[in-house]
């Protein structure tokens, strides 16, 4: 079994394992400075992205660099989202929903699933008492969290769950994440998502996908 030690953002290579080879179109909400449209930009072949956050610098940032086909500023509490149905791919939200209160984050979720047309993909904190300890920081007030979603939580609204990021062992973080390859994991699969399942108690974040 070949194991892979990921000393970066843990996250952020499931979250591209998750977007399909073939995405034409991907909706970016909060998309912060644009990792994940640099991401999407360099391993897969886009028609268009759409990059959509409200914070100006971080708007300008993207507008500089070019990140992004289109980039809107809006606020996420003010839905619907001026998209039409099922008008993009893949649609992700990648450490946001916990920065809305909980109801508008839930019709967030709701509304990303009407504008997806293959998959939402979420990343989310997923330790309560480290997730709201958070308040606003890269001078973004909008950075502070509000609310929380647990893996489980997640799971009930019909999305599947992976380990997103640092685990906590009795408070102590281990400061890197074991990652399975994609063959070894279709080989083990059975074993691979008991796995999943007992690290995801201990992970700081979780990644859920729901694909249509």
């Amino acid at each position: 079994m070949v194991v892979h030690v990921n000393f970066t953002h843990p996250g952020i290579t499931k979250i591209l394992q998750l977007i399909p080879n073939d995405t034409k179109t991907l909706l970016d909400i909060g998309c912060g400075k644009g990792i994940i449209g640099s991401l999407v930009r360099i391993y897969r072949k886009p028609k268009r992205i759409v990059g959509i956050d409200i914070f100006k610098p971080y708007i300008k940032f993207c507008k500089k660099f070019r990140i992004y086909d289109e980039v809107l500023e809006y606020d996420l509490n003010n839905l619907p989202l001026p998209f039409k149905s099922k008008s993009f791919d893949i649609v992700t939200m990648i450490e946001i929903i916990e920065h809305l209160p909980k109801q508008n984050a839930l019709k967030l979720i709701y509304e990303a699933e009407r504008i997806a047309k293959k998959a939402v993909i979420i990343s989310t904190p997923n330790i309560r008492h480290m997730s709201l300890k958070q308040l606003d920081y890269d001078n973004n007030p909008f950075q502070k969290h509000l609310s929380f979603f647990s893996h489980k939580e997640l799971r009930k609204l019909g999305y599947k769950t992976y380990v997103g990021a640092q685990l906590y062992l009795f408070g102590i973080q281990i400061p890197f994440l074991l990652t399975v390859s994609e063959p070894t994991k279709k080989k083990y699969k059975k074993l691979s998502d008991v796995l999943n399942n007992i690290l995801l108690k201990f992970s700081s974040n979780t990644i859920a996908v729901k694909k249509f």
